[in-house]
């Protein structure tokens, strides 16, 4: 998979551990869950800076409970449960430490007779044993690998929205649509631009990025594939569950050395100006417990050189059932693409539309008028909690397709997939 980025873009976010002689609960709390969301540091480096603390309260069962449903690592637990020990004589806390609005009851009071309603929060899906484990990233794996073999080859559409932060304060403005024409043949994709900005083109993804802004090629099982190729030697630990576009998801974390990445980051600021590095790369893979099919996958550069331009390079790929000739596929929906460098941001939001099955006996049509508007962005689906309840957890339900066969430019009747990441050939 290819990056590249042609403005300028920079962000750099510093992470220091700062230890603390004492700490409260609350603090704590705090502490563990910022860690759980920033995912920076190993559950080994967090065990140890948590065996380094003092509290000045009692530390609960629950508030430990809370903390490994919410994602605490097994040495991060064994840590807070030393800790409990330590305090096992001090007051406890004034308030609940762990507590979210989902566990709170609602005592709501209508008028004439008093009456109380007590909602109590769905119950935490526990992670699956360790043998459960393997066998999920085993069905996983077989499915990633054997991903293209399932596929057709075809024709879509891609729409690249691309927007430019030049203050790197989240304040994102565009700077137009590219259309390309994608064809997906015995297992290799290209990609060709035919409309920048609602003018005619016909150029390459490379040259289109001209006028600023990130790109990225590579969307179709390539980056899939790498992960799980021995030669990547990707090492992979459970993450959490997850609820996405109603199905439960079991999320596995992944990371990839540089030695071994095929995942690449090019930057030009002009002509003859070209700077590509290989880094290592981590992320978060969605599956299907069940058939071990990958509804999205996330990607994020790291250790990248101080002296490479570009500082930061994420992607979120999301894949759904796409109707392709009378036959159902999972193929990509969407993607985001984040990528800083310098004194800029850049986000590009792409969509993947208008599969069409096609072989060499048939001509290749796409029927967009280049000069058109780009289409309304599809709709975006975000990760949910997994509990449960089976109100709340549609994993039974399969999402039906969507007809690509329509007019292209019409929006899916079911919600399609977010965004994810690529990887170089």
């Amino acid at each position: 998979m290819k990056w590249r980025l042609v403005s300028t873009l920079l962000v750099s976010v510093a992470f220091l551990l700062q230890a603390q002689t004492e700490m409260n609960v609350q603090q704590l709390v705090d502490f563990i869950r910022s860690e759980l969301a920033l995912k920076q540091h190993t559950d080994k480096q967090i065990a140890a800076y948590v065996k380094k603390l003092k509290l000045s309260e009692k530390l609960t069962d629950k508030t430990i409970l809370d903390l490994e449903a919410q994602g605490a690592q097994p040495k991060t637990v064994a840590a807070l449960q030393e800790l409990r020990d330590q305090a096992a004589s001090l007051k406890p806390p004034s308030h609940d430490a762990s507590y979210s609005p989902g566990t709170a009851p609602d005592n709501t009071t209508t008028g004439g007779a008093a009456t109380v309603r007590l909602h109590s929060r769905a119950a935490e899906i526990p992670p699956p044993d360790s043998v459960r484990q393997q066998q999920i990233l085993s069905q996983i794996k077989d499915y990633a690998l054997s991903y293209t073999k399932s596929l057709p080859n075809f024709i879509c559409v891609e729409v690249i929205r691309r927007y430019v932060d030049p203050t790197n304060a989240d304040h994102y403005r565009s700077i137009g649509n590219v259309l390309a024409r994608v064809s997906y043949n015995q297992g290799q994709e290209s990609y060709k631009v035919y409309s920048v900005n609602g003018h005619v083109e016909d150029t390459t993804i490379d040259r289109a990025a001209a006028g600023g802004g990130a790109i990225s090629q590579g969307e179709f099982g390539s980056m899939m594939r790498e992960i799980f190729e021995e030669k990547s030697g990707a090492t992979f630990n459970w993450d959490h569950w997850a609820t996405l576009r109603g199905r439960r998801m079991a999320v596995f974390n992944y990371a990839i050395g540089s030695g071994r990445s095929g995942y690449s980051i090019s930057y030009s600021s002009g002509p003859g100006d070209e700077q590509r590095i290989y880094t290592a790369y981590r992320g978060l893979i969605y599956a299907d417990q069940d058939t071990g099919e990958i509804t999205r996958i996330t990607f994020e550069a790291v250790d990248i050189p101080s002296s490479f331009p570009v500082k930061q390079a994420t992607e979120i790929l999301d894949y759904d059932l796409v109707d392709i000739n009378g036959q159902q596929y999972v193929t990509p929906q969407s993607a985001k693409l984040y990528m800083t460098a310098g004194s800029e941001k850049t986000k590009n939001e792409l969509e993947f539309r208008n599969y069409r099955k096609f072989g060499t006996e048939s001509a290749i049509t796409y029927e967009m008028d280049p000069t058109a508007p780009a289409p309304p962005p599809l709709p975006e689906s975000k990760e949910e909690p997994a509990t449960a309840s089976p109100a709340n957890d549609k994993k039974a339900e399969t999402p039906k397709a969507t007809n690509s066969t329509t007019n292209p430019w019409a929006v899916p009747t079911a919600p399609p997939p977010p965004p994810t990441f690529k990887k170089p050939e």
